[in-house]
């Protein structure tokens, strides 16, 4: 699920989060400081093809909201291969 930032909320104390920025370092990445689960992103907004700094958006891993159901969602499958 993706966000802008004024629609996120952290619930849990910040020092219960750690971060971890890779390669480009554009997009920090949040994780669970004590079990290493992925919780969430924050992420330039990509639309474009191009990074919108001026924009960002987050990413949050919806697997661990409350009553996920993952056989509601509904998934769009791509092609990633032809479509770059």
């Amino acid at each position: 699920a993706y966000y802008v930032p004024s629609q996120f909320k952290l619930t849990s104390p910040m020092e219960n989060v750690s971060f971890y920025r890779w390669g480009s370092k554009t997009v920090k990445h949040g994780f669970c400081a004590t079990c290493g689960c992925g919780t969430f992103t924050e992420t330039p907004d990509w639309s474009t093809g191009e990074p919108d700094f001026d924009n960002p958006k987050i990413s949050v891993n919806s697997r661990l909201f409350d009553d996920f159901d993952l056989d509601k969602v509904e998934v769009v499958v791509i092609d990633g291969k032809n479509l770059w």
